[in-house]
């Protein structure tokens, strides 16, 4: 949270673990004015006719196809070995939009190498996109702030040159929320595959046992999520998967539809070719033929929205229209004749993985809206994540009390009191299983996240975040606890869900008091109000391993 002393945000000292306040430290932050201008001014040496020049040596039409390809090489890599590369992810497609909308002319006849590894001068334009005009944006949103350095510099190119740029404890929100919902660096994986385990592991419908919209969102929520979170990293990406379709289309209709097209490239025996990460295309005729099976009527109104063109760059990326020129005459010795033809190519994996990405975004009709079934889903889950995560405390080793709540008095319940003897604490725990906010790599998101966190826990009504706060602050519950004496009694439930009675025990009142909210995202502030805000993945690598989470130093 911002400093408490005057209010500025905080900066991460990576160098000694801390989050500390830049003014009270009297570090030099740079004028707010000067960085304004020096984001304009960098903003325009990436603008995309810019980006194009380092692309036109390329053939534009073998160009889109290679992007294109490399959306579907990541996506079949997912389903191979649950990796994703997410800046191929989340930016090839701005990319294929500069090259859609540039002029025949502005290219040349090269062709890149379709190898296994992105091309590099495709991986430096990645970079440009998402670590260039994402630090822009990062600036301009407070996720990193501009310190001056003891000696001016100044290298007249960018403005990344001219000072030390620091993370804030926004952008800190945003690592940990990721390294939750995705799993972050690959030495993380194996850690997020336990807390998945452990305490995330809920009760949910198998792939083969999907019937309904709910069983779609239930099955695949977690992954949902994770796409969701990616899909929403900034303004850019957001654009590009942020497709409205119309209010009738469902996950059940898309899923419809790529069966159809998948059922015009299948062998003698009836099996889908299109089994790795080529591409396939098909003709206008094959398209409309699919379309009109699925939607009937509705195709045309539908087809503007899942087909990606020149002149339709707001569609869902899941097809994509090109011309080609296809031979329809040739003499012997002499270049053949051809014509201009449309075809629609079909990155088969890519496309099947935005059914999850898009989900939240779809109104399904007449039943629930892919939001709406999340939110159910997400609060069925509630009750399950504290369940799990007192079954994962109690293996532990750890004296722990599920639903707790002192008799006569209303608002009381805890959801998990827990006793470490070893290091002498008494931990309050508030379980929260939340969904991620839009766009949570900028400051909105982040706020809209915070907000969240304040109405649920702080009971803090905020334009944010609608609807009015019920119970006690969280810290008000605990202070309820701590007034109680020894052999006062309360209730808990027991692993099987029976209420039981236990005692407060004398020794209690000697602990150190920790009040803790563990959930799966976390706000931008570690502590407030003296309450900590940590991940389930952190408390397990809290009681595994080792703390990661930074302190806080005002």
């Amino acid at each position: 949270m911002p400093c408490s002393d005057c209010s500025h945000l905080l900066i991460l000292d990576h160098n000694n673990e801390k989050l500390v306040c830049p003014n009270c430290l009297d570090i030099q932050i740079a004028d707010q004015d000067e960085i304004e201008e020096k984001v304009r001014r960098d903003r325009q040496f990436l603008r995309d006719e810019n980006l194009v020049q380092l692309m036109q040596e390329y053939d534009k039409g073998h160009l889109l196809l290679y992007l294109i390809e490399r959306l579907n090489k990541v996506s079949y890599s997912f389903y191979e070995n649950r990796r994703l590369k997410m800046r191929e992810f989340a930016y090839i497609n701005y990319l294929i939009q500069i090259v859609y909308t540039a002029d025949e002319s502005s290219f040349g006849d090269k062709y890149l190498d379709r190898g296994d590894e992105l091309d590099e001068e495709i991986d430096t334009l990645l970079s440009t996109q998402a670590e260039l005009v994402r630090a822009l944006k990062h600036v301009e949103d407070r996720f990193r702030l501009c310190i001056e350095y003891p000696v001016p510099m100044s290298d007249g190119k960018f403005l990344f040159g001219d000072y030390d740029l620091r993370d804030t404890e926004y952008r800190y929100c945003f690592q940990r929320c990721l390294k939750s919902l995705i799993g972050g660096r690959e030495e993380e994986l194996e850690l997020f595959d336990k807390t998945h385990e452990q305490i995330r592991n809920f009760e949910r419908p198998s792939s083969d046992d999907i019937d309904t919209l709910e069983d779609f969102g239930d099955t695949f929520y977690g992954f949902i999520l994770s796409m969701l979170f990616i899909a929403s990293a900034d303004n850019t990406v957001g654009d590009i998967y942020g497709t409205m379709m119309p209010d009738h289309v469902s996950v059940f209709g898309l899923s419809d539809l790529f069966d159809r097209i998948d059922g015009q490239f299948v062998n003698e025996d009836g099996e889908v070719m299109l089994q790795d990460s080529k591409l396939a295309w098909t003709t206008e005729e094959g398209l409309t033929q699919a379309g009109e099976d699925t939607f009937g009527d509705d195709w045309e109104e539908v087809r503007e929205y899942v087909v990606v063109g020149r002149d339709n760059l707001d569609a869902h990326p899941f097809l994509f229209e090109v011309t080609v020129n296809v031979p329809y005459y040739q003499q012997q010795g002499r270049p053949p004749k051809t014509r201009e033809q449309t075809r629609f190519i079909y990155p088969r994996w890519y496309a099947q993985l935005l059914r999850y990405q898009i989900f939240p975004l779809l109104q399904n009709g007449n039943a629930d809206s892919g939001h709406e079934i999340l939110n159910t889903v997400a609060t069925r889950r509630g009750k399950q994540f504290e369940e799990n995560l007192y079954a994962y405390l109690t293996d532990q080793g750890f004296e722990c009390y599920h639903s707790a709540e002192i008799p006569g008095e209303d608002s009381s319940e805890i959801d998990l009191l827990v006793v470490n003897d070893e290091e002498g604490e008494l931990w309050f725990i508030e379980c929260k299983y939340l969904m991620p906010e839009i766009l949570m790599n900028t400051a909105e998101g982040v706020e809209d996240l915070n907000a969240k966190f304040d109405h649920k826990v702080f009971n803090i009504e905020a334009d944010r975040y609608g609807g009015s706060p019920t119970g006690l602050p969280f810290p008000e519950k605990v202070e309820t606890w701590l007034r109680l004496s020894p052999a006062d009694r309360f209730t808990a439930q027991d692993k099987d869900g029976e209420e039981m009675e236990y005692e407060m025990k004398g020794g209690w009142q000697d602990l150190k008091v920790r009040k803790m909210v563990v959930s799966n995202l976390v706000p931008s502030y570690i502590q407030k109000d003296t309450v900590e805000f940590r991940t389930d993945m952190e408390l397990l690598e809290m009681i595994e391993d080792e703390d990661d989470v930074y302190t806080v130093e005002y």
